[in-house]
């Protein structure tokens, strides 16, 4: 009757041991990491009965410092605004802009007062590797030619891209379509079907379930879009989605808009 406790008593230490040196050799998952994106229109040609004398972008500057945001696009600035708004999101940002076409004189659209060219800018806190602007072939009627901007960041090999779409809805569909995704894979060097992309901007499409000119009619298969209720949205892939949130802003009439996600 000894030598059978013995063996249990053995083999009740060989299992204590594979426990403890289990739990010693195991590897715990990492954690995952935060990424946010931040949208605004800010209304700031100065020709729109939305303009406030430049007042929106000091409110973007404090959304921006109070968001801590990883990607920010901006609609409807100027390119004088970009310099202080890249620095309230980091000392390592940087920006690309997209530049609007006045079709009247086949020029840059300029903003009033001498504050420079109109159009929409794209801001990467870890800074830009490389980076492109152009316009559409889809344009509506106006004077205004509608453009993008993408950025390939500098570190961790994402794209972001900006755009405002046009105000008529079937041809702000076949800009989205254009944008996304042949232009913003065009900004991958990998072409990789992991690498991270989002597309943020005020597209003049609404979430419209049954709708020809529904944004989500512009979301290819593998990307996945998110909207503010209205018209600004961004559409990503290779992202976990975790929560939006909006935020009153009082010098413009659209709300600052978050995406959160992980990866």
């Amino acid at each position: 009757m000894g030598l059978p406790r013995r063996i249990a008593g053995s083999a009740m230490v060989v299992l204590l041991l594979s426990g403890l040196l289990g739990g010693l050799l195991s590897v715990p998952a990492a954690a995952a990491t935060a990424f946010k994106v931040l949208q605004m229109n800010l209304c700031n040609s100065g020709i729109a009965g939305c303009y406030q004398d430049g007042r929106a972008v000091d409110e973007a500057v404090v959304m921006i410092q109070r968001r801590l945001p990883d990607v920010v696009s901006v609609n409807e600035v100027c390119l004088s605004d970009l310099p202080r708004l890249t620095a309230a999101v980091g000392a390592t940002a940087a920006y690309r802009f997209a530049f609007v076409r006045n079709r009247s004189t086949n020029s840059d659209y300029q903003c009033t007062a001498g504050r420079g060219a109109y159009g929409s800018g794209i801001i990467v806190k870890e800074g830009i590797a490389t980076g492109g602007h152009g316009t559409y072939t889809a344009q509506d009627g106006g004077n205004e030619i509608r453009a993008w901007a993408c950025a390939l960041s500098a570190v961790r090999g994402f794209t972001a891209c900006t755009t405002h779409l046009s105000t008529t809805g079937t041809t702000a569909l076949a800009q989205c379509r254009e944008l996304v995704p042949a232009t913003v894979l065009s900004h991958d060097p990998t072409g990789s079907p992991t690498t991270r992309h989002v597309v943020v901007g005020d597209l003049n499409l609404k979430y419209n379930p049954g709708s020809a000119t529904n944004a989500q009619n512009c979301v290819p298969s593998g990307w996945f879009r998110k909207g503010d209720g209205d018209v600004q949205h961004v559409i990503a892939r290779t992202l976990t989605f975790v929560s939006t949130q909006k935020y009153a802003m009082y010098r413009t009439d659209h709300p600052a808009f978050v995406v959160n996600y992980t990866f």
